[in-house]
């Protein structure tokens, strides 16, 4: 019998870190994962390693068999190949309160909730976080790029 090849923890991508802790976690080998979630399992074992772009198909395909949303599994993925925000980055960004959500639900050991909240629960929610209806002259700015004026608004 051959011996297998392991992957190294250090070799792997954020994304490949969390698929080897979900395999010790689950007691399954990387190849029991792929026939589970029908991902190759070369592409699967590539997928782990840094400096590698799996597929949104293979995202998905993963996160539904390990019990993740998607957009949890892709910023894993690109973690660290996405740019880090600058220091002065707008704090109201889009992308950084993104960021911070998946952060916290995997930090809280959240899960997707089994039926999908109404667009009214959202709206609330959101509404109740501080977000807020754009107005025209929000418009304007943030296509202007006038952050300042953003965060004069929001604050």
């Amino acid at each position: 019998m051959p011996a297998r090849l392991q992957i190294k923890a250090e070799d792997c991508s954020p994304l490949g870190q969390f698929i080897l802790q979900y395999l010790e976690q689950q007691g399954i080998s990387m190849n029991r994962l792929a026939e589970l979630s029908g991902v190759p399992q070369p592409r699967l074992r590539g997928a782990c390693f840094k400096g590698t772009c799996p597929t949104p198909e293979t995202l998905r395909k993963l996160a539904k068999v390990m019990g993740k949303h998607h957009l949890e599994l892709y910023t894993l993925a690109y973690e660290g190949r996405v740019e880090n925000l600058p220091e002065d980055a707008d704090e109201t960004s889009l992308d950084l309160l993104m960021r911070e959500l998946f952060e916290t639900v995997r930090e809280l050991g959240l899960t997707v909730p089994k039926v999908r909240p109404s667009k009214v629960k959202i709206r609330r929610a959101l509404l109740e976080l501080g977000f807020r209806e754009e107005t025209q002259e929000d418009s304007s700015d943030y296509l202007s790029g006038d952050a300042a004026s953003r965060r004069q608004d929001i604050g």
